[in-house]
């Protein structure tokens, strides 16, 4: 059964993603790697026998998650698309 979870406002998000910068040593770039093999992680958790992956990716960070999980998926033999 899917439960729902909290969201966070704009502002709310981006202080998140600052103090978790802070906390890796100001490298946004290390949250973003964590943020897409966590997503991955959740996925195969939650879909284990997924083949075929289409990845949402906006602009901003969250996108920036989604390729992240995308190439994770891709090296993982997963017909992959990012839209």
């Amino acid at each position: 059964m899917y439960a729902p979870l909290d969201l966070y406002d704009t502002a709310a998000a981006r202080r998140l993603d600052t103090q978790a910068t802070t906390l890796l040593g100001g490298d946004g770039y290390i949250l973003m790697q964590r943020a897409g093999q966590a997503a991955w992680q959740h996925l195969l958790e939650r879909w284990p026998r997924a083949r075929r992956i289409v990845v949402v990716c906006g602009t901003g960070n969250n996108g920036g998650d989604g390729y992240v999980l995308a190439r994770l998926a891709q090296r993982a033999v997963r017909q992959v698309q990012v839209v």
